[in-house]
């Protein structure tokens, strides 16, 4: 797919919009196979832990330690390998000046994967059988994947009850962190031409024009493409959010698992 513009040092927009839909659609599908595939195994987990409650073998603080720990190398590695390998071939970075370390840094706190199987977890111990809990998680994933930040973009929310959406999705923080990280301070350049969407948020009227066109720096395209509602200055903020919410949820399955009791196969 990037093989014709990896080594490109002048994008098109319709170059540099694929890359940022690429980057969106890449952690949306790791967090939709992280969700999907972990309602099986938590159902037998959470089978498991009935029988042995019952027989008072097993505590709810075990369970949920347990939940907390055992997934966390996967964790780490699944995160890790979007930086070695996603990015070197995609090439995103080819002629840029981003900061590749910051790059692989702020994907492994701020990718999906996390935040997707603790939702899994969560629906499954809050809900009787998998339909249901299939259910939830299709709530989560259609919500997650419109309010993130490229099918609708932040400037398109306005204000009242949609901009709350947008606040409460996990992949807005996500999507925010990997696109500023990936594209800080990019001084590649972007054709602009006339009649684009962003033509005068980018200032080219004022701008030395060339057959009806300006040249600008990727960092500003991506800037302007999200209304300049993405920052960096954010992602500090964003890994704050993410752990908060990955406590309430951990949280939330801990009381549903102490509390909550179904009948097991």
């Amino acid at each position: 797919m990037f093989v014709p513009i990896r080594q490109n040092n002048v994008f098109s927009e319709a170059e540099i919009t694929s890359y940022l839909s690429t980057i969106f659609i890449s952690f949306i599908i790791i967090g939709v196979l992280s969700i999907t595939s972990v309602l099986p195994v938590m159902l037998n987990v959470r089978d498991m832990f009935y029988r042995h409650k019952a027989a008072q073998m097993l505590g709810s603080s075990s369970v949920g330690r347990a939940l907390a720990t055992a997934e966390k190398r996967f964790i780490i590695i699944a995160s890790f390998l979007f930086c070695v390998v996603f990015i070197p071939v995609s090439g995103i970075l080819e002629g840029g000046t981003g900061n590749y370390n910051c790059v692989c840094g702020v994907n492994s706190q701020l990718r999906s994967i996390p935040s997707s199987v603790t939702k899994g977890q969560l629906f499954m111990c809050l809900v009787r059988g998998p339909a249901t809990a299939q259910i939830l998680c299709a709530m989560f994933i259609g919500t997650n994947n419109f309010f993130s930040g490229l099918i609708v973009r932040p400037q398109q929310m306005g204000e009242g009850l949609w901009l709350v959406t947008y606040w409460i999705t996990p992949g807005h923080f996500v999507y925010e962190g990997m696109v500023t990280s990936i594209f800080f301070n990019d001084e590649r350049q972007v054709i602009v031409e006339r009649g684009s969407d962003f033509w005068d948020s980018l200032n080219c009227t004022s701008i030395a024009e060339v057959d009806g066109r300006c040249d600008v720096t990727v960092s500003e395209y991506v800037d302007a493409f999200y209304g300049g509602h993405f920052s960096r200055d954010n992602v500090m903020r964003n890994a704050i959010i993410l752990g908060v919410i990955l406590i309430v949820v951990r949280a939330s399955t801990f009381v549903a698992l102490r509390k909550l009791s179904y009948t097991g196969k």
